[in-house]
């Protein structure tokens, strides 16, 4: 089956969702939940939510606010199934404090060269899973503590699927960096980018992704997607100077207490 590049980033995100969590399908969406990992929106979202009006919304949020308080959660993040409009679903969920958040879906186009200069190091997360944990607890990401540290471990497990490959990057013997590589049928997403405080304005980001694309290259993957945080410090033209281009939006909503982790 061809998936758009939406399509492919929403199919790798739901598996990647599974990682962590167990999932419901309920009436107009899929409820994703962790009791585990409760302070991550990753873990405990409702996704695939086909509601189209108002009214459908305020149905969807009165089931799926029942469904996760029964479990003692919160749903902390909503999105769209592909191609359902957001208008309604944006004025009525902002309404009850979540946040919009919008991201550009790239595919590439272009192999990247790999990054001049031998200061940045970056080796497999399973063989150095301590600083990749590190990465995740001490990462610029606008995070709780608790929640930076939920996701640290969290992530760690991520390491054990097959599918998915953790890179660190490390300038000298310090952890700097880190990013994956997911893989689902012929679809790779690059993700889980996050850059320790100190390296922002390094080339540490851009080593990671290069270092993802060859692995994507060597194992042949057919379709390689990325999403970029419209408005974030890595937006569009950042992954653009990396042989990607935009290909579609994702609209999610989410509660400002949390963040998704996405850079």
């Amino acid at each position: 089956m061809k998936y758009s590049t939406v399509g492919s980033v929403l199919r790798a995100t739901q598996a990647l969702c599974l990682q962590l969590c167990q999932r419901e399908t309920l009436e107009q969406g899929i409820a994703y939940y962790s009791q585990r990992f409760a302070a991550l929106p990753e873990a405990n979202q409702f996704r695939e939510v086909i509601a189209q009006d108002r009214d459908q919304v305020g149905r969807a949020f009165d089931q799926a606010g029942r469904w996760f308080a029964e479990l003692g959660l919160a749903c902390l993040r909503w999105a769209p199934a592909e191609g359902i409009p957001t208008p309604d679903m944006e004025e009525f969920l902002t309404g009850k404090g979540f946040e919009a958040r919008e991201y550009s879906a790239m595919t590439l186009v272009n192999w990247p060269e790999a990054p001049p200069g031998d200061k940045v190091r970056v080796v497999p997360a399973r063989a150095a899973r301590g600083a990749y944990r590190r990465t995740y607890v001490d990462a610029d990401l606008p995070n709780s503590p608790e929640a930076r540290a939920m996701r640290a471990e969290a992530y760690n497990e991520r390491l054990d699927d097959p599918q998915y490959d953790g890179l660190v990057a490390l300038v000298g013997d310090k952890p700097a960096g880190s990013c994956a590589l997911y893989q689902v049928g012929d679809i790779a997403l690059v993700t889980d980018l996050a850059v320790m405080p100190g390296y922002l304005d390094s080339s540490v980001d851009t080593a990671l992704v290069c270092h993802a694309l060859a692995l994507a290259r060597r194992i042949a993957m057919r379709r390689i997607a990325a999403v970029a945080a419209i408005g974030g410090a890595r937006g569009f033209q950042w992954f653009e100077r990396l042989g990607f281009v935009p290909d579609g939006k994702i609209v999610e909503f989410e509660r400002p207490t949390s963040s998704a982790g996405r850079v």
